[in-house]
């Protein structure tokens, strides 16, 4: 199987469901902070497990704006590792904290993260908005990166059940009207039904996670009819409990059905499995063949300026 993971390592991949701040190697972090002696756990209790370590454990050493910009070329180095050559990768504005509440300053450091490494990777960064975020500054902050014409897409994430998310039809509007790709996560852990009314209201272009479209026939057809490509990332679900093993994964359902397919790593830091790992994993469990995940591959590549080959 060795053979098997050279041969993917040195395919050119796409990852496009990647929290920037979050997306590097555990390595680079430990060479970085020596002293912090931070344990990160290999699975989590939920969603809510996962942004309790953040905000108890991780948060005690991201102090400064320095930190956070270690963070993000982490993940772009460590991208580039597994030979990612086209990576769309989120940018929380709640950042914005680290850089004196200054918007404009975050988005200048990520567009000198862009010139830094634009003949190594294809960055394009996407703008980041918890659904929690304070409802008076979504759209003077996001719309700041969206006149900016540094960011690529816009993205939500965040806790999936009970939100209220008119508050981001404006800002999609605006976004769509510039021509940035819009994403939404839903459907990791809640039913069906919160990917359709999503999709009514906000009508992305794409899903992250989205994996409980697999319970429904009538969402697995409107994704299907809108023709929406959901972003998974495999180890991200298993390791929240979102699925309770690889041969439980709704993954292989989901693609047999049609449905337009990436495979991500989501949070490297936190699930420690690159895109690479999570091909070899799929494919030694007899999920997908090499040529499927091949294919699947390649639907993360298709924006990508240096072409899918």
């Amino acid at each position: 199987m060795n053979s098997v993971r050279e041969k993917i390592l040195k395919l050119p991949k796409g990852d496009v469901h990647n929290h920037l701040h979050l997306g590097g190697s555990r390595e680079l972090l430990k060479k970085k902070y020596p002293k912090k002696n931070l344990s990160i756990p290999l699975s989590y209790n939920g969603l809510e497990g996962m942004i309790s370590f953040i905000q108890n454990d991780l948060n005690k050493i991201v102090l400064s704006e320095d930190d956070v910009v270690f963070l993000m070329e982490n993940a772009i180095k460590t991208s580039i590792e597994d030979n990612v050559t086209y990576l769309e990768a989120s940018i929380d504005i709640g950042l914005v904290r680290f850089f004196d509440n200054s918007i404009e300053k975050l988005i200048t450091s990520i567009s000198k993260l862009k010139n830094d490494y634009r003949y190594q990777i294809d960055f394009r960064p996407d703008i980041g908005i918890n659904k929690e975020y304070v409802a008076e500054r979504i759209y003077t902050d996001a719309i700041t990166c969206v006149n900016s014409k540094v960011f690529n897409g816009i993205d939500i994430y965040g806790k999936e059940e009970n939100q209220k998310l008119n508050k981001f039809v404006e800002i999609f509007s605006e976004a769509k009207k510039e021509g940035l790709k819009t994403k939404v996560h839903i459907g990791e852990f809640s039913e069906p039904e919160t990917i359709e009314k999503v999709l009514e209201l906000l009508r992305p272009q794409e899903i992250q996670h989205g994996i409980k479209a697999a319970d429904s026939d009538d969402t697995i057809q409107l994704i299907l009819e809108q023709d929406i490509q959901l972003n998974i990332c495999p180890q991200s679900n298993l390791a929240l409990g979102a699925v309770k093993n690889i041969k439980a994964h709704p993954i292989r359902k989901l693609f047999d059905n049609g449905i337009r397919l990436t495979i991500n790593t989501d949070d490297y830091l936190l699930f420690n499995a690159s895109i690479t790992n999570q091909f070899l994993m799929l494919i030694e469990n007899n999920i997908f063949s090499f040529e499927e995940i091949n294919q699947i591959r390649k639907n993360a590549l298709l924006n990508n300026t240096n072409g899918i080959d």
